[in-house]
């Protein structure tokens, strides 16, 4: 594939990310990070990740809707920031109710200073006119770059 294909395609990919998930109508928006995030590997981060979530589901959700697999609607990218070095994640949530919203918000900076080696969280609610479903995508250097971590993707 020739360079001008390659940035077409990928610039067409970005796109289709941004489209596809503003139609999800999250309403929740977050950056997570490590305090070692330049020395954590992305295996060890997407465990740390998945207890996270794992903790917060049980917490806005029930135990028993967990069981059942209805888990919080939510889309996590791992990042290595700038300078590829520094594994960090953001994530698009929303709730099914104001209440649900606000638990999830709530819970999600308390969950996260229990997970081993957690930094900082900063939790938002989405304002569309930003721009932020693109944000996501700027470490989107090819068209083969995986940055959806599916482990916690629901």
């Amino acid at each position: 594939m020739r360079k001008g294909e390659e940035v077409y395609k990928r610039r067409e990919l970005k796109k289709a990310y941004a489209d596809w998930l503003q139609q999800q109508h999250f309403t929740i928006f977050a950056t997570i990070k490590f305090i070692d995030g330049s020395e954590v590997n992305e295996t060890e981060a997407t465990k740390r990740l998945r207890f996270f979530f794992n903790k917060l589901d049980r917490k806005v959700k029930t135990h028993k809707e967990v069981k059942k697999g209805k888990r919080l609607k939510r889309h996590v990218y791992i990042e290595k920031g700038r300078s590829r070095q520094n594994i960090h994640a953001h994530f698009f949530t929303k709730g099914s109710t104001l209440k649900e919203t606000k638990s999830i918000i709530y819970n999600a900076q308390h969950i996260w200073q229990t997970v081993d080696n957690a930094s900082d969280i900063e939790v938002s609610l989405i304002d569309y006119e930003k721009g932020i479903v693109g944000y996501c995508t700027k470490e989107l250097d090819t068209i083969d770059t995986d940055i959806l971590l599916t482990d916690c993707t629901h």
